[in-house]
């Protein structure tokens, strides 16, 4: 027992300490924004856009209706999923240790440049708390979860399309195949017009808003639907490398308790700028 107990620390100290570091240094591409832990963020101009899907298509959720025109305000968003490596940096400057179960270990066993999965909605609540605290004074943003208005929103790019970016998921997603059995490196299929990657597949994204099972009275300014809960169940949208293609429609939408962990779930931030 204690030998077992020895081998378990022995390999969270290496999973901790073989973190790929993030270089602060390293220059932010043009229209983008690079924080303190290497996160890149691009730019989503402000507009309105159709939220949701037309009740005329065959085969349609009834959570994805009706369709609501929505006006989101200009933000920034991750062009990739939070990675393994950017969260190992918040285990170990949070000392978060806890977070480190045989499961966790198991679900992100795939390389720090993969989507840290296998987190639950108060988990990644915690690392946006945890980012707003620590940032230097230099960043002038402020880090939350995107509404689900703001992640269909930055999905679609201005485009009326059944995935996010194209009417076809295979050349922007990872879903179930022969072949893809776990998640994948990001960015390794093509971005949106947005310059975002991976939102039409590889891991399942925890956006803010409680979950409605319609969007009757949702909101129409982008801001995340937060009252009016009917139960403590949120949201999940884009599809991961585990479900077939089309759950990585722009418009579908998948419930899950608040502390639900899965190793098809994990997620990425928003910056407001104050």
């Amino acid at each position: 027992m204690i030998k077992d107990l020895t081998l378990k620390s022995s390999l969270m100290l290496c999973f901790l300490l073989c973190s790929i570091a993030t270089s602060n240094a390293q220059a932010a591409k043009s229209g983008t924004y690079k924080n303190f832990l290497g996160m890149e963020f691009v730019t989503v101009p402000g507009g309105s856009f159709m939220m949701g899907s037309p009740s005329n298509i065959t085969g349609i959720m009834f959570d994805e209706l009706p369709q609501h025109k929505v006006s989101v305000p200009s933000f920034q968003i991750m062009s990739t999923e939070v990675t393994l490596a950017h969260f190992k940096d918040y285990i170990k400057e949070s000392s978060r240790i806890d977070l480190v179960t045989d499961e966790f270990m198991d679900a992100n066993s795939h390389g720090d440049a993969a989507p840290v999965v296998f987190v639950s909605w108060n988990d990644v609540r915690k690392f946006a708390y945890w980012l707003n605290q620590n940032k230097p004074a230099s960043d002038k943003g402020s880090y939350m979860l995107p509404s689900e208005a703001q992640w269909e929103y930055a999905c679609r790019a201005g485009k009326d399309t059944d995935y996010c970016g194209t009417g076809t998921a295979g050349s922007l997603g990872w879903y179930t195949s022969k072949t893809t059995v776990y998640q994948q490196t990001v960015a390794g299929k093509s971005p949106n017009a947005y310059g975002l990657y991976d939102m039409s597949g590889n891991a399942r994204e925890w956006v803010e808003d409680c979950y409605h099972d319609n969007y009757e009275n949702a909101p129409s300014d982008g801001s995340a639907w937060t009252n009016q809960c009917q139960s403590t169940n949120r949201v999940l949208r884009g599809g991961s490398w585990k479900e077939e293609a089309e759950k990585g429609r722009a418009s579908n939408r998948l419930s899950a308790k608040l502390t639900s962990r899965s190793p098809i779930f994990g997620f990425r931030i928003v910056r407001i700028l104050k």
